[in-house]
C-alpha cells in the first residue's frame, strides 16, 4: 500500500511521534534509581514514627482553633502546589481528602486546604502536583491562601500513594510508600 495518501503519511507521523515520546531503558533506569534513593533506608517508615506524640484526630478546619498549635495530626490530600522558601524548605498546599471505611480516598463537599511545609526537597518524579499523599506532623501555625486563613504543618513523614492502575511497583510513578526529601 502505497504511502501518498495524506493520512497515511498523517498516520506515519502519528506513530514516530508516540515512540519517540516513549521512554528509553536508560530513562527507565534513571528513574529507578533516583525512587531507590529517595526510599532508602526507610525500613517500614513508621517504625521511625512509633516514639513521636499521639496522632490528634483534628480536620484542618479544627486546627485553626487556638489550641490546635502543636497537636500532632494525619492528614491526607492531592498537592495543589509546590514551592520554596527559604532555609532549603519547601512547601505543599493541599486539598484536604479522608478515607472512606473501605480506604477509598474522598473528597469533603467542604474542601479544606491545608500547607505542610519540610527541609530538604522531595524528588519531583515521586512528589508532584496532583500526587496523593499522607502527611504526619505538628501544627505550627495557619497562613492566608485566597484570601481564606489555613492550617500549616511541620512535616515529619510524608506517605505517597500509588495512583496506578496497573503497573510495576518497580516503576517510580506507581510507587507507594514513605519518602525522605533529598538533602538540600
Amino acid at each position: 500500500m502505497p504511502l501518498h495518501h495524506p493520512l497515511h503519511i498523517a498516520a506515519l507521523l502519528c506513530t514516530a511521534a508516540l515512540l519517540a515520546a516513549c521512554a528509553t531503558p536508560a530513562d527507565r533506569e534513571a528513574a529507578t534509581a533516583r525512587h531507590s534513593a529517595a526510599t532508602a533506608g526507610l525500613e517500614g517508615g513508621r517504625a521511625a514514627l512509633a516514639s513521636k506524640d499521639p496522632v490528634v484526630d483534628l480536620s484542618p478546619a479544627q486546627a485553626l482553633a487556638p489550641g490546635a498549635r502543636g497537636a500532632r495530626v494525619r492528614w491526607s490530600g492531592g498537592i495543589n502546589a509546590i514551592e520554596s522558601r527559604d532555609g532549603a524548605r519547601q512547601c505543599f498546599t493541599l486539598l484536604h481528602a479522608t478515607f472512606d471505611a473501605r480506604g477509598v480516598l474522598q473528597w469533603p463537599r467542604d474542601a479544606q486546604n491545608f500547607v505542610a511545609c519540610g527541609p530538604g526537597h522531595y524528588d519531583r518524579d515521586l512528589v508532584a502536583q496532583f500526587t496523593l499523599v499522607s502527611l504526619e506532623g505538628h501544627v505550627t501555625g495557619q497562613q492566608m491562601l485566597l484570601d481564606k486563613p489555613v492550617p500549616v504543618m511541620e512535616i515529619e513523614a510524608l506517605y505517597r500513594h500509588s495512583d496506578c492502575v496497573q503497573g510495576s511497583e518497580k516503576s517510580p510513578e506507581c510507587y507507594a510508600g514513605y519518602l525522605r526529601p533529598q538533602s538540600p
